[in-house]
């Protein structure tokens, strides 16, 4: 999958468009909010890896956006089985799925019990639930399937990002710089 993340399936690196004359108050902003925010300075900090998976264009449009201000490259897929084919086949496996639970065809809990059993590295990559399902229920119901972790739409950066902090691991130059 090749691209950018205007174009559904894609891989994005980490550069959005943008209108050349913003780009100067984009970057004073982005600073502004890692220094005033640890999540978002932890995020710029480590990076990695995500697979963003919804049905919805303006949904995986605005998550991915947010995911790759804070720093992380983004492959976008459309549904539960494309899903399934990006975690198995992923030349570089991904460190963490964000999955939309409520998809046409194969939905979010489905694509993660079938994620769970390709075993080895990639059936244990940390999946969150990325849902406008919101009961107490819903959350259980998703762990239950075998996600690791739960966020709400509308998606707020301070929940993904802090979600995305108990999932992933420290990256090596994060351990080098505490000392561990």
């Amino acid at each position: 999958m090749d691209g950018d993340i205007l174009h559904p399936g894609t891989v994005e690196t980490g550069h959005l468009p943008s209108r050349p004359a913003l780009a100067p108050t984009l970057s004073r902003l982005a600073r502004a909010a890692a220094d005033g925010d640890p999540l978002t300075g932890w995020a710029r900090g480590r990076g990695g890896r995500l697979l963003l998976v919804d049905d919805s264009a303006t949904n995986r449009l605005v998550i991915g956006g947010l995911l790759v201000r804070a720093g992380f490259s983004v492959e976008l897929a459309q549904g539960g089985a494309e899903a399934v084919v990006a975690v198995a086949t992923a030349p570089i496996p991904h460190e963490a799925v964000l999955m939309d639970v409520s998809m046409p065809e194969v939905d979010g809990l489905s694509a993660t019990a079938t994620i769970r059993s390709l075993g080895g590295e990639r059936g244990r990559v940390p999946i969150i639930a990325v849902t406008a399902n919101a009961q107490p229920d819903d959350r259980d119901r998703c762990l239950d399937a075998g996600m690791n972790d739960y966020v709400t739409k509308p998606v707020r950066r301070g929940d993904l990002l802090a979600a995305l902090e108990r999932w992933l691991p420290r990256a090596s130059s994060q351990k080098d710089e505490s000392g561990s």
